[in-house]
């Protein structure tokens, strides 16, 4: 029976401490290419290969460690000869997922005698391959191989079998890692275009996510620097403690969360807060300023319809206004058909168009 010596053992921890880093990027291709240059140094070969197939169509996708080894032509020979490949018929026969050299299956003349080895191995002076197989969904097989001009030895194919299920594993956790980052860069590409700031943070206030939006509300109405991306300002840490100290006494969440409002140079900033116990969500939306209540008092508005107005003249619809400024649907209707009375219009586009001629902020084009 192979043992293993001191050496080997080391090997194989470096080996196994190497191959579970997820890369920076945490991009698929950044693994394979680190742990193909990695297995040489484990088993020594002059070649190392990472192949997704699909026997049944003769189709591969396939990786190496050298140039010469991954061209269209030898990718166009290895699809053409992969049937014969005795280690991948025996996989597909048996689905044994053990360390398996060409030598366990053929002898030099019978290699050698091989379309496989005369159009493809030859090329490259290549006597034999030890693989492993990664487990995956039938009909794909996914292997790889250490190919060489020698035959690989017993001793050998052990430490292929010892590292073959880290090798899944890290190869696993990096389609992971890799799938979430490219869902969460798309979440983030749709939150970057909602038109509303979004923060993310901790109860003390540290940010773990911000968008471009929310940094130039802050910029503008906190008068913050880049310091933002670490930390809540400090009247907007004390408002959120305020609000989650509700949290705490209640022991439950309100049914309403006090937004925060703020008007600075015709701007009016509507700050909601949702939370659990360590996280907290800031949305910050862009609202009309309030109503000048003095340009509607000839027609007999309350500050309510007026503001109701206001958001009939953005396009918002009955619902959409109830929405935003916390009525039911059934109450912002009434104002409506109140506005609609006190206006003599019959029509939302009426409506509107006569908050257009009357403000005061008014653009001639």
């Amino acid at each position: 029976m192979e043992r293993l010596g001191q050496s080997d053992l080391q090997s194989l921890l470096a080996f196994v401490r190497e191959c579970y880093a997820i890369p920076e990027s945490a991009s698929f291709e950044s693994f394979l290419s680190r742990v193909l240059a990695l297995l040489p140094r484990l088993i020594p070969a002059a070649i190392v290969t990472y192949n997704e197939m699909i026997p049944e169509r003769s189709e591969s996708r396939n990786w190496s460690s050298t140039a010469e080894f991954a061209t269209p032509k030898m990718d166009r020979l290895w699809a053409h000869h992969m049937h014969e490949h005795p280690v991948l018929v025996h996989i597909l026969e048996t689905g044994v997922c053990s360390a398996l050299r060409i030598s366990d299956f053929w002898n030099q003349l019978e290699l050698h005698d091989r379309g496989l080895y005369h159009d493809f191995y030859r090329l490259s002076g290549i006597e034999d391959v030890l693989c492993i197989q990664i487990p995956c969904p039938r009909p794909g097989v996914i292997g790889i191989a250490w190919h060489d001009d020698r035959s690989f030895t017993d001793h050998e194919r052990l430490i292929a079998d010892l590292v073959r299920p880290h090798i899944g594993q890290a190869w696993r956790n990096v389609r992971l890692v890799s799938r979430l980052l490219g869902q969460f860069q798309m979440l983030q590409l749709g939150v970057e275009n909602l038109g509303v700031g979004v923060i993310l943070c901790g109860p003390n206030g540290r940010v773990q996510f911000i968008n471009a939006q929310a940094r130039r509300y802050l910029a503008e109405l906190f008068s913050t620097t880049r310091q933002t991306d670490h930390c809540l300002p400090p009247d907007l840490l004390l408002w959120m403690r305020h609000e989650n100290s509700k949290l705490i006494e209640n022991g439950d969440a309100p049914s309403v969360r006090t937004p925060l409002v703020i008007e600075k140079e015709n701007k009016r900033l509507v700050v909601s807060l949702l939370s659990q116990s360590s996280a907290n969500l800031i949305l910050m939306e862009e609202q009309p300023a309030a109503a000048n209540n003095g340009v509607w008092d000839s027609f007999g508005l309350t500050s309510r319809e007026a503001e109701v107005l206001r958001w009939i003249a953005m396009g918002k619809t009955n619902n959409e206004i109830a929405t935003i400024l916390g009525m039911q649907t059934g109450t912002a209707k009434k104002h409506v058909e109140h506005i609609f009375e006190k206006l003599g219009v019959e029509t939302r586009t009426s409506a509107a168009s006569l908050v257009l001629a009357t403000s005061p902020h008014k653009t001639v084009h």
